[in-house]
């Protein structure tokens, strides 16, 4: 990451706020407008428009020393990493902001610290994407005073900080749902992390909901814990299989635990959908690669990112803003080749 210099004029860069008072609308009305998001009258949007224009927000943004913000992620090998990436740093350039990534175990007091000395490059806020309960980071923004946000935390009970993330239970209750619609009765699941609030419990108590609810036990042997990646989706999925009487449909927490299954069930010789039949959660690129590609459920993770940045933005420019607002946003079904009346 390179240093900045400070810009030679002393003039401010126009805050958000700025233009909320101008247009004489609220903080977050801006926030949407810049991020193209819909509920905004048109009669709204233009004087929003007008505002920033007047004031040129948006010339100033990009033209004068942009602010820094920094992503906080476990690791950079899942594409859902990289999805989330992608429309942080895309929802950071409308607002006139630059995106610095790193590990949590380089998110340290003393690293945010000499980021937050003016001879730095200042760091205006953090994003921490699926922080675990009990983050330690969340604590440390507080007592730094940085402006924070979650992306996907794995609970937002008692977090403290805004958040976003997907509604986990719908989306799995909408999976599961589909499955039995298509007559299995035989359903297994691979959880994420279900012994921790998050959404690996709430996709569990969907599935176990939509069996409840068709009248349908839930059986201990057909549920795995996992842990989101395509290792415990192998492994799991593997043990599922091998049941003497094996599932005729398994969902999973994520995407990568599906490819997992797909995987163990071409190693035991089993057609998908005709001898089993798959669903996702996620919707990474990869899920409409697959051969079949994978029926799962659409994470709007562009939305999400775009969100939480609007949202981190909004405690820049109002300095004292204090939220913990925890957003859920609607997630789809989309269904693909991988799932078929059981055969």
């Amino acid at each position: 990451m390179s240093s900045r210099t400070a810009p030679l004029t002393a003039t401010p860069r126009p805050r958000i706020a700025d233009v909320a008072a101008a247009a004489g609308v609220s903080v977050p009305t801006v926030s949407k407008v810049l991020n193209g998001r819909s509920h905004v009258s048109e009669a709204t949007r233009a004087r929003v428009q007008q505002a920033l224009e007047e004031l040129d927000y948006t010339k100033r943004s990009t033209a004068t020393e942009p602010g820094l913000l920094q992503l906080v992620v476990n690791n950079f090998d899942s594409p859902w990493v990289l999805e989330t990436m992608e429309g942080v740093e895309a929802a950071a350039a409308r607002l006139g902001y630059t995106v610095a990534y790193t590990r949590v175990v380089n998110a340290t007091v003393e690293n945010w610290q000499k980021l937050r000395e003016p001879s730095s490059n200042r760091l205006d806020g953090v994003m921490l994407l699926a922080p675990r309960q009990g983050s330690v980071l969340v604590d440390q923004a507080r007592a730094l005073n940085i402006p924070a946000v979650a992306i996907d935390p794995e609970g937002s009970e008692g977090l403290q900080i805004p958040s976003v993330s997907p509604a986990s239970f719908s989306g799995a209750l909408g999976a599961v749902s589909h499955l039995l619609g298509l007559g299995h009765e035989r359903i297994g699941i691979i959880t994420g992390r279900v012994h921790s609030p998050g959404h690996g419990r709430a996709r569990y108590a969907a599935y176990a909901a939509a069996l409840h609810e068709a009248g349908l036990p839930v059986l201990p042997e057909f549920v795995r814990d996992g842990d989101f990646s395509i290792e415990s989706g192998l492994r799991l999925g593997g043990e599922l299989l091998d049941l003497p009487e094996r599932p005729t449909a398994i969902f999973t927490g994520s995407d990568l635990q599906a490819l997992g299954v797909m995987n163990a069930a071409a190693q035991r010789s089993l057609k998908i959908p005709d001898d089993l039949s798959v669903v996702g959660f996620d919707d990474i690129a990869q899920a409409a690669l697959t051969s079949p590609p994978l029926t799962t459920v659409r994470q709007p993770l562009a939305q999400m990112a775009s969100m939480a940045v609007g949202m981190l933005t909004e405690q820049i420019e109002q300095p004292g803003l204090a939220s913990s607002a925890a957003l859920e946003m609607a997630t789809e079904l989309v269904v693909r080749a991988s799932t078929a009346p059981p055969g």
